[in-house]
């Protein structure tokens, strides 16, 4: 029989239940290794192991072992519910990451356009004629093609015009930095930065001529820009570097092409063909046609996540459709009156008329009966005596970034009491680091590089575009969507010059996460991510918690917000030191 330490190994139970409690999963595994050398007997060493490669995103491992768990405590009706969660939380983000997220319906809202920027009285920009409309972290770029203008927008702020010849399209490719195309197919890189204090002048660089008609324009790497060409009927794309053409595109079919508008989410490019009267949805790396969806009447087209798409009409019809269903729906019988284009605009959409009067904030409502939140609770503080602890706590729910005013409903259990909870909202200030970072070929390996820097979770993971990271599976992506929801961290995805795959665009999205075109470019990481509080839990007496203590000790938080359920577990031996 192997030899037994039992004071050691609980030692080192100890130490895993505290790192545990502070988020430093690496090293709670570490000691529950070796509290099982030094008692192999030491069961709940699994039961603590599974729950900690849960919170990591390790889905199979977990699973592993709490399987090895419950081969020995099979009566433990806590890890049955702990296996049931781990499987439906793999199940349920392996459908998002595949684009199987459901949309239950469209909804716009009209605001007038000097009301929903709080422009200053009088101040609104006057057009002759507009072009298309970008919009980066709140800022809206607005071309005016026959007043030769384009227009910088921001809220409280009074609009700032650049005189441009004929310019048709504004692409953001970070807060300061722009590309400006011209109908006559010229292409400058413009810079804004603040720290001129003269906004009324930018920086201006030319990078292309190129002989065309440019209707409208996308970036879809660091380096690279597509232009649509109505002249010609087709696609020029261009080196940013030396304003060279990489490649020009035309559809296989024959027939007219019209590129009208071009949007970009990150995973194909849209194209609104007034030729075919269709969306076409292209891969512009491997420069074929994906799938086409005919509308007549076509204006503008918009991605409003990596797999949804809004399209605008001329007479103001509004459309949604999925690139996974093949269909599109009319999703509201109102049209949107003399809206000419649509706008990303943080998560939603927004459509502006020709006058610019009014805005439409467009936005999608998720099925919320499919959704599952992502919990997560950490120890700050245990009262005198025992009689209470304070747990800070994060919900993130996937694709859902505005909570407004919703408080969750607990219920809060240690083995068969239910203890007295509340949840009470708070924002903690984000010290959290933003990390760019290369992919590790192993997770574990790729685990440790993140969390090494401060020995806390980032906020933020900037991830390059580059063969590696286009190479990377659906399983790893699958793993790191896990931990991103549970620790509240942003995937950004800094696209260079390929093609990623569409579960990681999927899980920059449902993270918060951006599309970054510019190296240059800081995220905002001001702000956390999901919704925070705190969950204070008052306690019994210890006797009547000591006379719950069956298996491992753990205590069972469970809630829902707005309907949308979740449900989380920690361990409870810290009760007793003291």
């Amino acid at each position: 029989m192997p030899e037994v330490n039992k004071i050691e190994a609980e030692k080192h139970m100890v130490a895993a239940r505290r790192y545990f409690l502070s988020g430093d999963y690496l090293n709670c595994i570490e000691e529950l290794s070796a509290a099982q050398r030094e008692n192999i007997y030491l069961v709940g060493v699994y039961l603590l192991r599974s729950l900690c490669e849960r919170r990591l995103g390790m889905w199979d491992k977990s699973l592993t072992s709490i399987h090895y768990y419950l081969e020995v405590e099979s009566a433990d009706v806590r890890a049955r519910l702990i296996e049931d969660q781990i499987e439906k939380e793999k199940s349920f983000l392996k459908n998002v990451l595949s684009g199987k997220i459901e949309v239950n319906s469209i909804q716009a809202y009209k605001q007038p356009f000097s009301l929903f920027y709080n422009l200053p009285l009088g101040s609104k920009p006057k057009t002759k004629a507009l072009g298309k409309a970008s919009s980066f972290e709140g800022r809206l770029w607005i071309s005016d093609t026959e007043g030769n203008k384009v227009f910088m927008i921001e809220r409280n702020k009074k609009p700032v015009p650049f005189d441009i010849d004929n310019p048709v399209s504004v692409v953001p490719l970070d807060f300061d930095e722009a590309i400006i195309v011209t109908k006559e197919g010229q292409i400058y890189k413009v810079n804004v930065s603040e720290n001129n204090k003269n906004l009324e002048h930018m920086h201006v660089k030319k990078v292309a001529s190129l002989p065309i008609i440019a209707s409208d324009a996308v970036v879809i790497g660091e380096k690279f820009i597509l232009v649509g060409d109505v002249k010609e009927g087709k696609l020029t794309c261009v080196d940013l570097e030396d304003g060279n053409i990489s490649y020009t595109w035309t559809p296989t079919d024959e027939g007219r092409f019209e590129p009208l508008a071009l949007s970009y989410g990150g995973y194909l490019v849209a194209i609104a063909d007034r030729g075919s009267n269709s969306v076409i949805f292209m891969d512009p790396w491997a420069k074929e046609v994906v799938f086409k969806e005919q509308v007549e009447l076509l204006r503008d087209v918009e991605w409003i996540s990596p797999i949804d798409y809004v399209v605008l009409s001329e007479d103001g019809s509004l459309y949604i459709g999925n690139i996974l269903k093949d269909s599109l729906k009319k999703p509201i019988e109102e049209k949107l009156e003399n809206c000419w284009c649509l706008a990303r605009y943080e998560d939603k959409i927004i459509a502006l008329d020709t006058a610019l009067k009014n805005t439409f904030l467009i936005e999608q409502v998720l099925k919320l009966e499919n959704l599952i939140a992502f919990a997560n609770l950490y120890m700050l503080e245990k009262g005198p005596d025992l009689g209470f602890l304070r747990l800070k706590a994060n919900l993130n729910i996937p694709a859902i970034s505005n909570y407004e005013q919703k408080t969750p409903s607990l219920i809060v259990g240690f083995g068969e009491n239910f203890l007295p909870s509340k949840w009470e909202r708070k924002t903690y200030m984000n010290q959290k680091p933003v990390l760019e970072i290369a992919l590790a070929d192993n997770y574990e390996i790729f685990l440790r590089k993140i969390y090494t820097v401060g020995n806390v979770w980032p906020s933020r993971l900037v991830m390059k575009q580059g063969p590696h990271l286009s190479g990377i599976t659906d399983d790893f992506v699958l793993m790191l969507a896990g931990l991103s929801l549970r620790e509240g961290i942003a995937i950004d995805l800094h696209m260079k010059d390929g093609p990623l795959p569409l579960s990681l665009t999927m899980l920059s999205y449902i993270s918060g996460g951006k599309i970054k075109f510019s190296s240059s470019h800081q995220s905002d990481d001001s702000k956390s991510m999901g919704l925070e509080g705190e969950v204070f839990v008052s306690l019994p007496e210890k006797s009547i918690l000591l006379k719950a203590v069956v298996f491992e000790p753990l205590l069972a938080v469970f809630g829902n917000i707005n309907g949308i359920p979740f449900r989380d577990w920690i361990p409870m031996d810290f009760l007793f030191n003291y």
